[in-house]
């Protein structure tokens, strides 16, 4: 399958199928963090943190509470979102967070690690090995890529702003180039936290009330994508690898892609958490797979 047949299939299910329609699914209304996270229940003790839309987008998170503490599943584009949801998990419970887990090396997945030590000191921040070295080689590099890049983009956005037709594009415009100002210094001071573990193929988190499988299934959004898999809750957590809508294809690897998708099909789940959208179920795997 090539990329173009991959994106035109991903994208015709899109267009046959929303992902909001997940039974059994609670929901809360937003709370805290300045609106950026909608907290959603999703079986007992695994929630989806659901990211609003920003100008600098963030990746949605998961939250998994054992009886020890809690397992958080990627960390947003940006230490202040990080902080965010670190307030919102205050909130929910005094358990701190013992494990973060990073499902590949994108930078909205990734660039608030450094949030978990400071507020947890004892935290162990988790990946694939390819991940973490994806990190090292391409990750971090991009954090100095966007510094360079992004007063252009806000150039861009003040031209756009001064040339805006209506109010309402007016509005929009000044809003985007505020976080883009916002999001440039907070690239500036980042101090990148890499992962303290990491594991080729499999790695099990055995709790008293829960077992966590963290697993590299194959090459798909990236090299290292990683799932996390609750076989009693039946829910995984996908990151980029399935989304809601049409993925951004730059480091993904097409065949691979479906293969791993069809390996990740034969798990015994019911709900998945994915890096950007609502929760869905299998149906909405099939369609996206094409």
């Amino acid at each position: 399958m090539t990329r173009r047949t991959f994106v035109r299939n991903v994208s015709a299910g899109i267009a046959a199928s929303t992902v909001s329609g997940a039974p059994g699914v609670s929901r809360a209304a937003a709370r805290g963090g300045k609106g950026l996270f909608e907290i959603k229940r999703v079986a007992d003790g695994v929630y989806l943190a659901a990211a609003a839309p920003v100008y600098k987008v963030n990746s949605n998170a998961a939250i998994i509470e054992n009886e020890d503490g809690l397992l958080v599943v990627d960390t947003h584009s940006k230490p202040s979102a990080a902080r965010a949801l670190v307030q919102e998990l205050g909130e929910m419970t005094a358990k701190p967070v013992r494990y973060v887990v990073n499902t590949h090396f994108h930078f909205d997945h990734w660039q608030g690690n450094e949030v978990y030590p400071a507020a947890y000191p004892n935290v162990e921040v988790i990946t694939t090995e390819i991940t973490r070295e994806a990190l090292l080689s391409r990750g971090v590099p991009r954090i100095r890529d966007q510094i360079r890049t992004m007063p252009g983009e806000i150039a861009k956005l003040k031209a756009e702003l001064a040339a805006a037709p209506t109010a309402g594009r007016r509005a929009e415009l000044q809003a985007n180039l505020q976080q883009a100002e916002a999001y440039l210094e907070e690239v500036k001071g980042l101090s990148p936290a890499l992962p303290t573990m990491a594991f080729e193929q499999t790695m099990r988190l055995i709790k008293r009330d829960r077992e966590i499988e963290l697993l590299h299934l194959g090459r798909a959004h990236t090299d290292g994508d990683l799932f996390v898999f609750l076989p009693r809750e039946k829910v995984v957590v996908t990151g980029d690898a399935v989304i809601g809508w049409t993925p951004f294809m730059g480091d993904g690897y097409p065949e691979d892609w479906v293969r791993t998708l069809q390996k990740l099909e034969q798990l015994d789940f019911t709900h998945m958490i994915m890096g950007h959208g609502d929760v869905a179920g299998k149906e909405w795997l099939r369609l996206f797979r094409g």
